[in-house]
């Protein structure tokens, strides 16, 4: 099961991220503890995506999507889940929406999901205009505090968490990420939850 504690996770996650920009603050000065190599960025124009700094949990949330159904993230596992925390707000989150929705459509029966978080306070109102706009058919919820109660605080919008067919955190990444540098590694994922089926 997805485990329900959230402090493992999130300072596993605020200590990587906080040491990536300490590291890019003094880029002179060597530090000890240093995050994870990023992973070989294969487009210029992409967020870079970074490893998980150790194998974690990810957290367990059950939340009420805008279309109305129920969601619990326990109950994906086997799939391979984009977790995209954004806003109608923020530009690079629009920049990212379509590399999404596109890869939704061709993956999501080799067990992809991608699961939309939007922060947006004046909720349903200016989200749904926007899942209008982009032909956006994943799942989506307007947070209440439940799942930024379990993944925040982020440096940043967009922030996308990759969860493996296991349940386990493996890469995560802050600002817009592209279908160029994503689908790759997501081929690499629903590999490995297409072999965990057939044994």
């Amino acid at each position: 099961m997805f485990k329900t504690s959230r402090i493992s996770f999130s300072t596993m996650v605020i200590l990587a991220v906080g040491l990536l920009l300490v590291g890019c603050n003094n880029g002179k000065e060597k530090k000890k503890s240093t995050p994870k190599e990023p992973l070989e960025q294969l487009d210029p124009y992409s967020a870079t995506l970074y490893p998980a700094q150790a194998e974690a949990e990810a957290n367990d949330f059950k939340v009420t999507l805008i279309n109305g159904d129920s969601f619990q993230l326990s109950n994906h596992r086997g799939k391979v889940i984009m977790l995209n925390i954004w806003a109608t707000w923020c530009a690079p989150c629009e920049e990212e929406t379509p590399d999404f929705v596109d890869l939704y459509n061709k993956y999501k029966e080799k067990g992809l999901l991608v699961l939309g978080v939007s922060i947006d306070e004046q909720g349903e109102s200016v989200v749904k205009p926007f899942m209008d706009k982009y032909d956006v058919n994943y799942p989506m919820v307007i947070d209440d505090g439940t799942i930024m109660d379990k993944y925040g605080p982020t440096m940043g919008v967009p922030t996308t968490y990759i969860i493996g067919p296991k349940g386990n955190l493996q890469y995560f990444a802050v600002g817009a990420l592209t279908k160029k540098e994503l689908e790759p590694r997501l081929q690499k994922l629903l590999d490995v939850g297409q072999e965990n089926k057939k044994s």
